[in-house]
């Protein structure tokens, strides 16, 4: 968990939206925001990235992204990255860099990446995001940032783990899910949830508390599933 705040990080310590997912030798990136470059790499070497995934392109998902390029050059390497094609000068400032080799995906979309398998389900947002449901030794769903939308239980059918914007208070008005929504999927589908993108004044550790197969995201754990 390289960074779980949105759309700012906390003071003093904290990162925004970044994950990296390891299977069968193979390593994706999903998403790069703000203060995650340098946790990343801390852990792994990034030759060994086999692909970025982005779920949507607001600035605390992929602005390290920009950094990102600078040491690609240095290091003479380019990396794959899985995204929605937007017409945004944002778009082509991230992406237009010869060391991106960008793939376009869609809901619908299917993606061999070594053994893993990879599908992605159109969410509910304020720009256009994807989930992404990775196909390995275990099936794990990551949603991005979304309020409550039916095509969730379509992505996590059958699914072991999900990692969600889930972590806004009851009440909460806006594009992100709260935490009575995450406890009716939990109880609907018996997934495993991993909270994220919180609010750097506000975590729901005690909303969640009751359910043993709800928690919230640390930075930098490792979360085996």
């Amino acid at each position: 968990m390289l960074g779980k705040y949105g759309p700012f990080a906390k003071e003093g310590y904290g990162a925004t939206s970044s994950y990296l997912v390891e299977d069968n030798d193979i390593n994706l990136l999903l998403d790069m925001g703000a203060g995650t470059l340098c946790r990343l790499q801390k852990i792994i070497d990034v030759k060994k990235i086999d692909a970025i995934f982005l779920s949507h392109l607001h600035f605390d998902h992929t602005s390290d992204l920009l950094t990102f390029r600078y040491l690609l050059e240095c290091l003479e390497h380019s990396v794959t990255v899985y995204v929605h094609y937007e017409d945004s000068e944002w778009y082509r400032l991230l992406l237009t860099h010869p060391n991106f080799k960008v793939v376009s995906i869609d809901e619908g979309s299917e993606i061999r990446v070594g053994t893993l398998n990879l599908r992605f389900f159109f969410m509910n947002h304020t720009a256009p995001d994807y989930a992404i449901r990775i196909e390995g030794s275990k099936t794990f769903v990551y949603t991005g940032d979304t309020m409550f939308t039916p095509n969730i239980y379509k992505a996590i059918e059958g699914a072991d783990c999900m990692l969600a914007d889930c972590s806004k208070p009851v009440g909460f008005i806006g594009p992100h899910m709260t935490t009575d929504k995450a406890i009716e999927i939990y109880k609907k589908a018996g997934i495993r949830i991993l909270a994220t993108h919180l609010n750097p004044n506000y975590s729901p550790e005690d909303e969640f508390a009751p359910y043993d197969g709800i928690e919230v995201v640390d930075e930098m754990a490792v979360y085996e599933i």
